[in-house]
């Protein structure tokens, strides 16, 4: 009988961890319910991908967390719910996720779902841009044009702006141009302006490449053609120096470390 017994507990622990390792092996992998999530989101079926998001964003995928808090930020498909949002954005920032670092430093930078706080938003985009995140630089820059908790800085916007640009941030290179069309933290050089602005424009699109276009004709208004050109062959130099760089990722961002004052300076000089 204690045999019979024995041999009927082994049976039903060998059923046991079959029916488990079936259940496994035909249940979805959290790579894949989150590649179906982020198919509804690229789809606009924001319910759906709501849905299949919150489970994996309440497991700890960072991915699923970030996205979560986008939908609640910018309302798609839900009231729009900053202090949600700023929740999920934080926990993915939390664990080293660039687009959510980001997003966070935007959140703190205008106040939403929290007080405003200019230098937590620093923090955030500091370390968005330490991993490579290109608008992160145009937003270090312009928090030192003007931001209640951050001192105005146009000599270190201009170098933000100039780490950016070797990303290819189209923002970047537009600020750029303006800071040399309104001589802040430089000498003010309408043809300077115009070769950023033109290297802005070739790259740019939707309202920035019409902001863009915009600078690029009232400038052109105040330059001779020859000047223009001048401008023109500066910014195939540029590329020209640009393209033959190196163009692995952490190459670049070696060049785009944050500097002590007196490197900024330098650097605004040979600008």
């Amino acid at each position: 009988m204690r045999s019979r017994g024995v041999q009927q507990e082994r049976s039903r622990g060998l059923a046991l961890f079959v029916g488990l390792l079936i259940a496994l092996l035909s249940a979805p992998s959290a790579a894949d319910e989150l590649t179906d999530a982020l198919a509804h989101y690229a789809k606009l079926d924001y319910a759906r991908a709501r849905e299949k998001l919150a489970p994996l964003a309440e497991q700890g995928n960072a991915v699923a967390q970030v996205k979560l808090g986008i939908i609640y930020s910018r309302a798609e498909g839900v009231p729009r719910d900053d202090a949600v949002a700023l929740r999920w954005l934080a926990r993915a920032a939390e664990q080293g996720e660039p687009e959510a670092q980001f997003e966070l430093g935007v959140m703190y930078r205008d106040g939403l779902g929290t007080r405003t706080d200019g230098k937590l938003a620093m923090q955030w985009f500091q370390r968005a841009a330490e991993r490579g995140v290109p608008h992160a630089f145009n937003a270090l820059g312009e928090l030192y044009l003007g931001h209640p908790d951050i001192p105005q800085d146009y000599a270190a916007a201009l170098i933000w702006f100039l780490r950016g640009a070797q990303l290819d941030d189209a923002e970047c290179l537009y600020n750029i141009g303006i800071r040399y069309a309104l001589g802040q933290g430089v000498e003010q050089d309408d043809i300077e302006a115009y070769k950023w602005l033109d290297l802005a424009a070739d790259i740019s699109i939707g309202d920035l490449h019409s902001k863009v276009v915009r600078a690029l004709q009232a400038i052109g208004e105040r330059l001779m053609p020859l000047q223009v050109a001048q401008a023109k062959s500066g910014a195939q130099e540029w590329l020209r120096a640009h393209r033959s760089a190196p163009t692995t990722l952490e190459a670049r961002l070696r060049g785009s470390q944050p500097a002590s004052d007196a490197a900024l300076a330098r650097q605004q000089q040979m600008e």
